[in-house]
């Protein structure tokens, strides 16, 4: 028994980590990678775009790219995912060889591994950063175990090559010291410290030298002072409680369990566990991307925990294998149903194949590109710049890519800024004359751009797809292209192609919203219950007036999504332009309570307090939602007259020039 439930573990790692690749950096490494093995030289200064002008570049996961393109360059989508798979199989599995080796024990440590399995999932992607969970763990048993630990210096300067988290090695020996310290180990702190010492020098062993050494340190100050802006929409650097809570719903009872670990072994539980575990758990709140370091530490801690504890440390394995058999089977099904991704919100992108999705990379809009042979620099959104660079470096360069610590502040700003404000748009394409605007659609934050550029005259539409479009400039050397592709919407029809949530939703967003209509029927058509399709087609029709229709749909679909934040929003709005205002309200408040973050049900919410005089409900309304939405022309207009109202000129005066603004006025 105990044999096959080991197998049906291995199968479920396996099973959990063959998953769909989703992560857009992967070309930037491909492409880095390529270019140290084909010159023999690893870039010292940027080399993907034109607007660094040759900004020192500190590429500390080299080595990592060089592995990572090798593997792809040999066995393709496939290699990758196997190599991810391994080296994370790997750090689940020496828990369970570490805790069958030191207490002859299985169960606790597969408890915790099919939790961990769970939590990880979530940030189960091909990255270097797989390598920091394997050195991560490599360190952790060799110090538990206290032999070999004087290879660490040297395990070090494979990590300090291989990717950024090579911090945590010092760190961690740094705890074990003072937990030694504690306990007045002065013989074994000294020990510690030696090493402490070798494995801070080893991290000046690369092709940096002292800028590599500190470059996490710089990278955390960078974070947290000098990039907050760049934080705020990156989600993997928001705090797990910025999500709903399941979404990470396994982090959290692993989380919870782990602790409760603690208190069941209070009295034998070491100095250096509880430092790891406060640490780790402190790190992983502060961001999400830090999560696997808690789940890759708390998982041997707790089943530590559990085997030294003298309420739970005589259990016999042999009773429970059974139970964890049917665990790990369920678990598996969970998984290669692809429940686990839909569950934990992920199903759009993410399923046990292997392979990249195209949704997040704008393949197509390149190809259409090349195939044009269409020449010029290129505006692009910033989570394509990898994807271009891997296909037009050298010819091609990049307007902004997805490295922080190259493209400070001052630069994201100027760039998001010129996505919603026309006159900065216009100055930023005169001070870097490109004349190629491939623009991310998928997803929110560039819909006021599509909707400029396609409005302006100076520019032309010649191409959209699932996720990207491409605008050309009106200029003499794209003439041709233009004339040849440039799309009329004035006598387009929709196609197969076109019938999709993301291009309906491209057609709303630069304002042809009988396409979209017609697109969101046709999905509805052939799928009654598709909730963001409905949604999207009542807005359509409470925009135009048609508030039967739109409640129609929105109470046929709250039969199968009663707990919908959107379904209650376009409720309470279509009642509110009925004139059945306290409907309405009703509505929108309980869609705010079902969702605070819902962004259209502040606006409404705002505009209905005004006009019944809660002047204060009004404006706590859309300053919640200029805060979720800063690039709204109505919101700082309504604010406006909200100060105006009160007496506060001066802040009504800044909120109206920063309206005129956005308007291009």
């Amino acid at each position: 028994m105990r044999l096959l439930v080991l197998i049906l573990l291995f199968a479920l790692i396996v099973i959990s980590q063959l998953n769909t690749i989703v992560d857009s950096d992967l070309w930037c490494h491909f492409k880095t990678g390529e270019y140290i093995l084909k010159n023999f030289n690893i870039p010292q200064t940027d080399i993907f775009s034109y607007t660094l002008e040759n900004q020192p570049w500190v590429d500390h996961e080299w080595l990592s790219q060089v592995i990572f393109y090798g593997i792809f360059a040999k066995f393709g989508w496939l290699g990758v995912n196997i190599l991810k798979t391994a080296v994370i199989a790997l750090c689940f599995l020496m828990t369970l060889f570490f805790i069958f080796g030191k207490y002859k024990k299985l169960v606790y440590a597969i408890f915790f591994i099919v939790i961990s399995i769970f939590a990880f999932g979530y940030r189960s992607f091909a990255r270097p950063e797989i390598f920091s969970y394997l050195f991560l763990c490599l360190f952790f048993y060799a110090l538990e175990s206290e032999e070999k630990i004087y290879l660490l210096p040297i395990f070090q300067i494979l990590w300090v090559n291989l990717h950024g988290y090579f911090i945590l090695g010092p760190a961690l020996i740094f705890l074990y010291c003072i937990g030694s310290l504690i306990l007045r180990d002065f013989k074994k702190v000294k020990r510690l410290g030696l090493i402490l010492g070798f494995t801070c020098l080893a991290c000046f062993i690369s092709p940096y030298f002292y800028k590599g050494a500190i470059y996490p340190i710089k990278i955390l100050i960078g974070i947290f002072y000098q990039q907050k802006a760049y934080m705020q929409d990156v989600r993997e650097l928001m705090m797990p409680t910025s999500a709903s809570f399941g979404r990470y719903v396994f982090f959290w009872i692993l989380a919870i369990l782990s602790s409760i670990t603690f208190l069941i072994n209070l009295k034998k539980a070491r100095m250096q566990h509880i430092l790891i575990f406060m640490g780790s758990f402190a790190a992983s709140y502060a961001a999400v991307r830090n999560m696997p370091v808690f789940i890759f530490m708390a998982m041997p801690l707790a089943a530590i925990n559990l085997n030294e504890a003298g309420l739970t440390k005589n259990i016999v394995d042999k009773k429970y294998y059974g139970a964890l058999l049917l665990v790990i089977l369920a678990g598996a099904y969970f998984f290669i149903s692809n429940g686990y991704y839909e569950f934990t919100k992920q199903s759009a992108f993410r399923k046990t194949e292997s392979g990249m999705t195209e949704l997040l990379t704008p393949k197509k809009a390149c190809d259409f590109l090349e195939r044009g042979n269409i020449k010029g620099r290129i505006f692009n959104s910033i989570d394509f710049g990898h994807y271009i660079a891997y296909r037009f470096y050298p010819e091609k360069r990049v307007f902004i890519d997805v490295r922080t610590e190259l493209y400070k502040n001052d630069f994201y700003q100027l760039y998001k800024r010129a996505q919603n404000y026309p006159r900065e748009w216009k100055s930023l394409q005169e001070k870097y004359h490109f004349n190629i605007a491939l623009i991310r659609h998928l997803f929110s934050g560039t819909e006021r751009l599509l909707k400029n550029l396609n409005k302006d005259k100076g520019w032309a539409l010649v191409h959209y797809d699932e996720s990207s479009a491409v605008f050309l400039h009106d200029v003499p050397e794209n003439k041709e292209a233009i004339e040849k592709f440039r799309i009329d919407f004035s006598k387009k029809k929709i196609e197969k192609s076109d019938e999709c949530l993301s291009v309906a939703g491209f057609f709303e967003k630069i304002g042809e919203a009988k396409l979209a209509e017609e697109t969101y029927i046709k999905l509805i058509e052939r799928n009654p219950k598709f909730l963001e399709a409905g949604n999207n087609l009542s807005a359509i029709y409470i925009n135009t007036g048609r508030y039967k229709d739109a409640l129609r749909i929105i109470d046929g679909l709250l039969k199968y999504y009663p707990e919908s934040a959107e379904l209650y929003c376009n409720k309470g709005t279509a009642y509110l332009r009925m004139g059945k205002k306290e409907e309405g309200i009703g509505a929108l408040e309980k869609s705010a309570g079902l969702n605070p973050y819902l962004r259209q049900a502040s606006y409404m919410l705002g505009l209905v307090y005004y006009e019944k005089g809660y002047i204060e409900k009004s404006m706590r309304q859309f300053i919640k939602y200029l805060a979720l939405d800063p690039y709204n022309a109505g919101a700082h207009r309504m604010l406006g007259n909200i100060y105006e109202h009160k007496g506060l000129l001066k802040k009504a005066e800044s909120e109206y020039n920063e309206a005129d603004k956005l308007e291009g006025k």
